[in-house]
This record gives structure tokens, sequence and C-alpha cells, in this order.
């Protein structure tokens, strides 16, 4: 199951709220709108309104905009309902669900449901307008919401052993408040003890690193910024994105910088380069740089995409000293399965390493470039020359996650004439959630990106250096993940999601079918 689709599904259903500005305007209308029609019914129905409104103030504290949006949207239904005989504690009942819906990120269940019915009863109980039917009606209907609720959690916790709500809670707090340590302290809490790899090439003074983590979970949470990280310690490096997933994400953004300045204790070894191979296997297209001791291969697949290798091949890597570089530099189209893992495997355990000592040399240059779906507007490229094979490779590196199409081949295109173009991103989800809607934004085909391009791998070429040294080392460390609970939740996201798109109106519709009965009963009692 794709982790990332299956998450930007449901996370561009949550709504981005309009600015405080926006919301004070329309609130400010209907609430002169609701005094106007006071005039018209009684000044008890203006009273009641303004009780409402302080109490959803008070309750739902610092989210000013939460509640300012919840208002606008009760001050359209109180108006529309005031054109019938509704006893204004039924009016305010209806809002149950809605109010509730919002508390869920502060509160459990039980305090949410209780907190929104105290709120409806509010503006009738100061204005002795209470009645034991509108009593009943505010319990009938909050029953009927932390009813839904429930029934949610238990398909969290069918699926997954936890309720559906002890999972969204911290990553809607880290989003909505910043709590972001919230956040790091539950993904502490299902994470798995592991020991993991990174491998370090030390050519000259540049650093090519390569470590067995996923950048993720997004923004400043969990290993999201391993690759700045890692510059703080070794400034002239590139830090690349190998197999695996959310389920190597470190738990906490302390965490991942610990390991990163672990990176200073590398135990290097020599290494001898060997050439420059390129090929087209099963799909994927592979640019290797060869040396007598390991190999590193930079894997693309034109067309359909890479969205994260599978983490499996980790294990064949360090067998073999043969690592794969997850270029990521292309939304993904078909699924990365069972057949294309093959594929993948038998490459790393047919390459062959030594193709006889040769001399390499490097050059490097550096820019900036003002393009959607950066996360930083540096661009580094590293071009590699393999002087007795005069083949040339660039990397063209660009801190994004992922590419949409079209982007690499216009690189490449434009590049042809001067080298082998290698776009990569290290699928970087340091500007990813940042705020509600789109999960992110891959980059983007951008004309000014693909003239810098140019602009650097020419000067990357003209800076060529002899490479006089060069060393690798594999580091491991000890350190927990998220682990494989990241797969069950993406599986309970995309079971309790679907359902609770599909049912999430019923809540909100039942507060009225509700108050048809009792109106009638109402009217009954009244007879």
């Amino acid at each position: 199951m794709d982790s990332e689709k299956v998450t930007r599904k449901y996370y561009s259903k949550l709504i981005s709220l309009p600015n405080i500005r926006i919301l004070f305007s329309i609130d400010a209308l209907e609430t002169v709108l609701v005094a106007l029609r006071g005039f018209e019914i009684g000044t008890l129905f203006f009273y009641s309104f303004l009780l409402y409104f302080v109490s959803l103030l008070i309750i739902l504290g610092k989210r000013i905009k939460t509640t300012l949006t919840l208002i606008s949207i009760f001050s359209a239904i109180y108006l529309i309902l005031s054109l019938f005989p509704i006893p204004y504690v039924f009016i305010f009942g209806t809002f149950i669900p809605l109010v509730n819906y919002s508390l869920l990120v502060d509160y459990n269940e039980k305090i949410s449901i209780t907190l929104a019915s105290i709120a409806s009863l509010i503006p009738s109980i100061i204005l002795a307008k209470l009645t034991i039917l509108g009593i009943i009606y505010v319990l009938a209907v909050g029953i009927s919401s932390y009813a839904y609720i429930s029934l949610i959690n238990r398909k969290g916790d069918k699926i997954i052993g936890i309720s559906s709500l002890k999972i969204i809670r911290p990553f809607l707090r880290a989003l909505s408040y910043n709590r972001n340590s919230e956040l790091e302290d539950f993904l502490d809490k299902i994470s798995t003890p592991t020991i993991l790899n990174i491998l370090t090439v030390k050519i000259n003074d540049k650093y090519l690193v390569l470590p067995q983590i996923h950048f993720g979970m997004y923004g400043d949470i969990g290993s999201s910024k391993f690759p700045y990280q890692v510059e703080e310690f070794l400034p002239n490096s590139l830090v690349f994105h190998g197999p695996g997933s959310h389920e190597i994400d470190i738990t906490s953004s302390k965490e991942s910088k610990r390991i990163a300045k672990e990176l200073l204790n590398t135990r290097f070894e020599k290494a001898n380069f060997s050439g420059i191979t390129q090929e087209i296997y099963g799909g994927f297209k592979f640019t290797a740089l060869n040396f007598d001791k390991f190999t590193l291969s930079f894997v693309e697949r034109p067309s359909k995409g890479i969205d994260d290798l599978p983490g499996a091949l980790w294990r064949d890597m360090i067998s073999t000293n043969n690592f794969l570089v997850d270029c990521h530099n292309e939304s993904l189209v078909g699924e990365i399965g069972r057949k294309e893992y093959v594929t993948l495997k038998n490459y790393i355990y047919s390459k062959s390493r030594y193709l006889g000592n040769k001399k390499l040399k490097i050059g490097h240059a550096e820019g900036e470039v003002n393009c959607e779906g950066l996360c930083s507007n540096k661009v580094k490229v590293l071009s590699f020359y393999s002087i007795e094979e005069e083949k040339k490779a660039s990397i063209i590196y660009i801190y994004a996650n992922n590419a949409c199409h079209g982007l690499r081949e216009r690189i490449e295109g434009s590049l042809s004439d001067l080298t082998n173009a290698i776009l990569v991103t290290p699928d970087d989800h340091s500007c990813t959630a940042m705020s509600f809607g789109n999960l992110y934004q891959p980059a983007t085909v951008c004309e000014e990106l693909i003239s810098k391009s140019r602009e650097l791998v020419k000067e990357s070429l003209e800076k060529m250096e002899d490479v006089k040294d060069i060393e690798f080392g594999i580091t491991k460390v000890k350190t927990r993940v998220v682990g494989k609970v990241i797969s069950s939740m993406v599986e309970g996201l995309e079971k309790v999601g679907g359902f609770a798109m599909k049912t999430f109106w019923i809540p909100i519709i039942l507060p009225y079918a509700i108050l048809i009965v009792f109106l009638f009963i109402h009217e009954i009692i009244k007879i």
C-alpha cells in the first residue's frame, strides 16, 4: 500500500480555514442580521446567540479561528431555523456534532461531547427557557454523536490495536498548535528498537551519505530534517534517499540530530575508483559509480516514478556492498511490487564492482532558484568524469519531495550535450504538512531550475579537479524507528478514513431528524 498516496488522499480532506480578518467580517455581518432578526421576533433571540458565542469562545480557548468558523456556520443555521417556531434549546442542540468534532483535538470523547452539550444548554439555562423536553433532546443528540465517535474508535482499535482518535489527536495537535513534542512522544511509544546502517563516501573533501533512514514524518518532526542536520556536521555533503519508507522514520528530531553527529566518528577505509556504468534493467535506469570495494547506483524509473523502494533491499545491499540511491525524481504512476523488488535484488547481486582502477575527476557547484515545490532554494551539482572511459555523470540535487512529471526529462534533455544528468531529491519532508490542505507539492517544471541546472553543470565541469583520496565507511547506529506499525496505521487510515468519509454526515444530519420527532412531541404536549 502506498502510504504517501493514502495519506495525501485523506489529509487533503482537512479544511483550510480562512484568515481571521475574513471570518471576523463574515461573523460581524451575520451578527448584525441576527440582531435585526431579534428586533422582529424578540431580543431573547439575539441574547441567546451572544451567550452561545461566548460559550464557544470559553470552551475552545485560544482557537479563535475555529470559534469564528463555527459561529459563521451556526449563524446561518440559526437564522434559517428562526423562520420556524422552534425553541432555542433545540436550535443550539442541532450544532452539537460540529462543536464536538472541533473539541476532539483537545479533549477525549466524553469531555468533548459533555462540553458541546453544555454549550448548547447555557443560553436556555441563563434565560430561563429550559424545558425537560429540551434537556432530553440535547442528551439524545449528544449520545448519538458520542456513539458515532465510539464506532470510529472501535474500527481503529480492531485494525491497529489503538483507538482511532488516540492516533489522530497527536498529529492534529502538532499541526494545529505546533506541539511537536506530543507527537514525537506518541511515536516513541509505538516505536521499535533497531540498528541502522549509514554509508558515507568521502571523495576529496566531498561526502556522499546514504542512510537507512527515511526523512519523515514531516516539518520538524522525526527525521525530516536529517539531510540538513548532516550538513551541519559535514558541510560538503549530499544526503541521499535509500530504500525504505516511513517505517524507518526516526521518532524525534533530537535523536535524528544525534545520529547525524555520529557520522563524525565514521571509520573510513581506502577505496579505488573503477568506472561509471549505465544500464536499463527491468524498467529501471541505473547509473553506477563503481569502486573496488563497493558500488553506488542511482536508480530511476522513467515515466513510472519511484515513491520509496522496498526497505528489505538494505539486507542485500549490506551483504554485497552494492548500494542503491532512490533518486525520487518522478511522481509515482505504477506501484512497486514483488516483481520490481526481485528486479532490484537481482541487479544488486549481479553487480560486478571491479573493472580495473581508473582515474576520476569531480567538480562541484551551487546556486539558488525560486521554484514551487522546493523546501530550500539551494541547488547542488556534483559532476564525475571517468577519464579513461571519457564518461561523465552529474547529480543535480534539489531539496524537494519528488518531482512532477516532465522535470526530469527537461533537465536531462537540456544537459544531454554536456553530461549524463541525474536529477535527485531526498524525498524532503521538511516542508510537507505545514498547513491544512494538500499534503505536499513535488518540485514543479520550472524554467528557472532547468536553466540554472545547465549553468551549474557547466560550472562544475569547468572546476573539475583530480580525485586524490577516496574513502568509505558504514556506520551502525542503535536507535528507535516508527516501525511496521506505520503500515497498520496506513491500513487503518484507509479503512477508517473511508468509512468516516462515507458516514461523517450522519451525526450532523441526525439532530435534525431527532428535532422533527421532538417538535412533534412538543406540539402534542402543548395540545
